[in-house]
C-alpha cells in the first residue's frame, strides 16, 4: 500500500530516462554542479562524478512509487543492472534532494524506511 504518493519532478523524470539510457551527460545537467550521489559503495559529490557513475552503473531504474519528504521526494524503484543475467529486478529507495529546479542529492537505501528517516532537507 501506498503511504503517500507525489508526482515526480520533472527533473526527475529527466535525470531517469538519462540513466536508463546511459547518458550520464544529460543525467549531470539536471543536477547541481555539488550533487552528492550515495549507496552502498560510498559517496561522491559532482556532476563529473555523476558523469562517471551513470557511464558504469550498467543500472535500470523504473519509478514504481513516490514519496514527498521534507527537501525532496523518496522514489521506489526497480532496479536491474546489466551484469545480471537474470534481469529480477530488486526494488531500491532513493532519496532526491531538490535545490533550485535541479537535483542536488541522491541517496539509495534497501528500505522504504530508511530513505523517508534520512533527513533529507539537512542533505539538500
Amino acid at each position: 500500500m501506498t503511504l503517500t504518493t507525489s508526482t515526480l519532478d520533472s527533473v526527475i523524470v529527466i535525470w531517469h530516462v538519462a540513466v536508463n539510457n546511459g547518458d550520464g551527460a544529460t543525467a549531470a545537467a539536471a543536477c547541481t554542479d555539488d550533487v552528492v550521489v550515495a549507496g552502498p559503495k560510498g559517496e561522491s559529490t559532482g556532476r563529473d562524478e555523476m558523469v562517471r557513475w551513470v557511464e558504469t552503473a550498467g543500472v535500470r531504474l523504473m519509478p514504481r512509487d513516490c514519496y514527498d519528504v521534507p527537501g525532496g521526494i523518496v522514489v521506489a524503484q526497480d532496479a536491474t543492472w546489466n551484469s545480471d543475467t537474470t534481469n529480477t529486478p530488486l526494488t531500491v529507495y532513493s532519496t532526491f534532494g531538490l535545490r533550485n529546479g535541479s537535483i542536488s542529492s541522491i541517496h539509495r537505501f534497501a528500505s522504504l524506511e530508511e530513505a523517508r528517516a534520512f533527513p533529507l532537507a539537512q542533505a539538500a
